[in-house]
């Protein structure tokens, strides 16, 4: 072979090792395709296993709600109130005039969700509180050291699809001690306001053990009674079948999301507000309708986050909380059987959804 042949082959081989542009342009191409096809699916196998874990987080919740029944042989209350008639739907505290708060349903869970150390905290405050004080559930949240309620709490009362909420609740120029967040379950309160616990048409699975000053004042009764475990609804209360009664859902709160003052109450664990432990089904789940609740920030754009959309409300008993959550198409649910459902969040309200969350008013819900 001359050497101009050697020359030749040379070059073309040279070429050979190469991709022209086209090439290259092709493969990338290709690859942005497969990206763009793959990622949907990648991300709906994480949501997949978030919307798991929630599920598998509600279904604790549902079974320490049954061992609270086998112990009590009811559910525990909503919360206990033991103030005058007027103030039986404020949940604010002694700033807002509200001064015999008892504790709530979530705070009364805490030994069968395996936290007996918070549970420890709550009965060593409850203890130190000085006689005469008549306000358990306020008393604990502004004792020192503890400042009980201040912390988030641990992993079984977050969804991992919600957005972490990392500001503590503060009401403004009320004073109302710092309150950590990070809740996303809470009872279904029936299916109209802060009062649907005193009537059958509209009561749920919990709402508010209520008693007076005098019965909660009166020196026989004990530490432990100011719990009131068995004063919550028994099995035989639910006139509509466990199984057909929505115990518990999904709520979500704010700040992580929309950079919002830490005067949403929205996630808020201590407190047995609207949207904090409780919720409503006065509106659809995920409803675009704003909440009404005691303590928002109605700054909120309707436009860009319309779960989070609120108007406050603190002078009446009319506030209501949708149940809400960050999965697709709608929320999980807690039977008050300890079964955990899906419900979609174009389920209908008057048919299917409110009979749901009512428990003694007789509906025959066809889904």
């Amino acid at each position: 072979m001359d050497r101009f042949q050697q020359k030749a082959s040379a070059s073309r081989s040279h070429k050979r090792l190469g991709f022209t542009l086209v090439e290259l342009l092709v493969v990338i191409a290709i690859i942005g395709i497969l990206v763009g096809l793959l990622l949907p699916a990648v991300q709906a196998a994480r949501e997949a296993a978030r919307r798991m874990q929630c599920q598998n987080n509600m279904k604790q919740l549902g079974l320490a709600l049954h061992n609270h029944m086998d112990t009590y042989n009811s559910l525990p209350p909503g919360w206990v109130n033991y103030d005058e008639s007027a103030n039986r739907y404020k949940t604010g505290g002694w700033q807002h005039g509200q001064n015999e708060m008892g504790w709530h349903w979530l705070a009364m869970l805490l030994p069968y969700v395996e936290q007996p150390g918070l549970w420890e905290l709550v009965e060593e405050c409850e203890a130190a509180r000085p006689t005469g004080t008549q306000n358990p559930c306020d008393h604990c949240e502004s004792m020192d050291p503890n400042h009980f309620g201040r912390e988030q709490l641990p992993a079984f009362s977050r969804c991992p699809s919600a957005v972490t909420l990392s500001k503590q609740f503060s009401d403004g120029g009320y004073g109302l001690e710092a309150l950590g967040k990070g809740s996303n379950y809470a009872a279904s309160w029936g299916s109209g306001n802060m009062l649907s616990w005193e009537s059958s048409a509209t009561r749920g699975a919990f709402g508010t053990y209520y008693t007076t000053q005098e019965k909660f004042n009166t020196p026989a009764v004990s530490r432990a009674d100011r719990y009131q475990h068995s004063k919550g609804m028994g099995s035989q209360d639910f006139i509509d079948g466990l199984s057909n009664t929505v115990a518990l859902s999904e709520i979500i709160g704010s700040d992580g999301l929309t950079g919002t003052s830490s005067t949403d109450i929205r996630g808020v664990w201590m407190s047995p507000a609207m949207g904090a432990t409780i919720f409503s089904a006065f509106l659809n789940p995920n409803s675009r309708e704003r909440d009404v609740i005691a303590a928002c920030d109605e700054t909120i754009p309707d436009d860009r986050f319309p779960l989070l959309a609120c108007t406050e409300e603190r002078d009446t008993e009319n506030v209501y909380a949708a149940a809400r959550s960050f999965h697709p198409g709608g929320v999980n649910t807690a039977m008050a059987d300890g079964s955990v459902r899906f419900f979609s969040e174009t389920v209908d309200n008057v048919a299917v959804w409110r009979p749901l969350n009512t428990a003694q008013n007789g509906e025959v819900v066809a889904e």
